[in-house]
């Protein structure tokens, strides 16, 4: 039977160099073999460097790579971590994690072909002992930035006791896992918000974008239109892209949303901080072993540690002496907001009100933003009505010390007047 396939593989061969232009369908219908068969042979006349007898022969089907094979001693030393690292990481770890530590704490139990050094064999010895049962799904990798270049940063919440609350601030770089940032709080505000922000730029340096949710309070401004508020402008003005996730995507925003949970239980929910100011120093503490110890699973990773995992990072700019606070308006150039004029003919953008005229109250007004000029231009229809100079232009350079304490009274007063709005709905 081998025969009788070589001379049929010779033939394809000889009608490949005679009719190079040939189409696989068309060889496998001279040939009368399926197509499938046609390609598999094709393939392998073309990558062999000589077509030589042994080229037309059948290839053995055997493994090319030996099964490993797992001692006793190695088993029991699985089991074993399966236990131990679950006091460690305060959860059942799984196949992956094992084997980091294997390595690392095993490595005399070693038979003469090695350690295991695929997760997928440990995650047998686990299923045969009935340690874990098997589940299926479907994976689908997300692409990754750049080591250093987007952040996320969520907030996360604990009740240690019926009168305690903490809530976190977390910070990840979404390219290499890498925990930036925790800070903790009783309850963040606008400006505490934009405060703890501004902590982890100075300590850390610039990202050049920063993934966030709709938070009121980091994105909530006067109208809660789109005009950006006192975070979203200060991000700008350092150079960084802030990037709004719509709601209801926390799908968006994946490795902080991972990585909070893996603070509450690793960290917060066994060891309750006793008061916010104890949970700092434990986040900080923590944070040390998730970069530097703890094996990470993110496919950035590879079952190691971050820091392991990325020995070398790029330096990032640091926050500048000097910032231009009006270098946010080149983002919203020829952005359009809409207004309904009151009944003494004037518009609210932000914190500031412009005169339009009582003629137009009740009406609606598009207002168009111009950077260039640094005007507003209201339209009605498409026809121009007024052209306003824009409030709140600075026009100088500010030292950052002066410019964030500007931002954090303007994300002050957006607190206080959103705060106002709630408790007039309310009544």
């Amino acid at each position: 039977m081998e025969t009788e396939w070589v001379v049929a593989r010779v033939e394809l061969y000889q009608l490949m160099r005679q009719h190079p232009s040939w189409s696989q369908p068309r060889l496998a219908a001279a040939l009368g073999h399926s197509l499938s068969w046609v390609k598999k042979w094709r393939k392998r006349f073309r990558t062999a460097a000589t077509v030589t007898w042994q080229t037309f022969r059948s290839q053995s089907r055997a493994p090319k790579r030996r099964r490993e094979r797992v001692t006793k001693a190695v088993v029991e030393a699985v089991l074993a971590l399966r236990d131990e690292l679950k006091e460690v990481y305060q959860r059942t770890v799984g196949a992956k994690t094992i084997l980091y530590h294997l390595h690392q704490e095993y490595a005399a139990l070693a038979p003469p072909d090695g350690l295991p050094t695929c997760a997928r064999t440990l995650w047998q010895i686990l299923r045969a002992s009935g340690r874990i049962a098997e589940r299926r799904r479907e994976h689908h990798p997300l692409l990754r930035p750049a080591p250093m270049q987007e952040w996320e940063a969520d907030f996360g919440l604990v009740k240690p006791s019926e009168t305690l609350g903490v809530e976190f601030l977390v910070v990840v770089d979404s390219g290499t896992s890498i925990l930036v940032d925790t800070q903790a709080s009783e309850g963040f505000q606008a400006e505490s918000a934009l405060a703890a922000l501004a902590r982890t730029l100075l300590l850390n340096g610039l990202p050049r974008r920063l993934r966030i949710d709709r938070d009121a309070r980091l994105v909530g401004s006067w109208s809660n239109d789109g005009y950006p508020s006192a975070l979203v402008r200060f991000l700008l003005c350092l150079g960084v892209e802030p990037v709004i996730c719509p709601p209801r995507r926390p799908d968006l925003k994946p490795f902080v949303e991972r990585c909070i949970r893996t603070l509450k239980h690793e960290c917060l929910y066994p060891k309750p901080p006793p008061t916010v100011t104890a949970a700092d120093p434990q986040l900080a503490a923590y944070r040390t072993f998730y970069n530097a110890e703890r094996a990470n699973q993110a496919l950035s990773c590879g079952n190691q540690p971050p820091f392991v995992a990325f020995p070398t990072l790029p330096a990032l700019p640091l926050v500048p002496e000097l910032v231009d606070p009006d270098r946010w308006l080149e983002t919203y150039d020829h952005r359009i907001f809409r207004r309904w004029v009151s009944a003494n003919g004037t518009v609210m953008v932000d914190k500031y009100l412009y005169s339009v005229g009582t003629a137009f109250a009740g009406q609606r007004m598009a207002l168009h933003f111009d950077a260039q000029q640094r005007r507003l231009h209201v339209q009605q229809h498409g026809q121009l009505v007024k052209s306003l100079p824009l409030q709140g232009v600075v026009d100088r350079p500010m030292a950052f010390q002066e410019y964030l304490r500007l931002m954090l009274e303007e994300a002050r007063s957006i607190e206080r007047h959103l705060r106002l709005k709630a408790l007039q709905h309310r009544a």
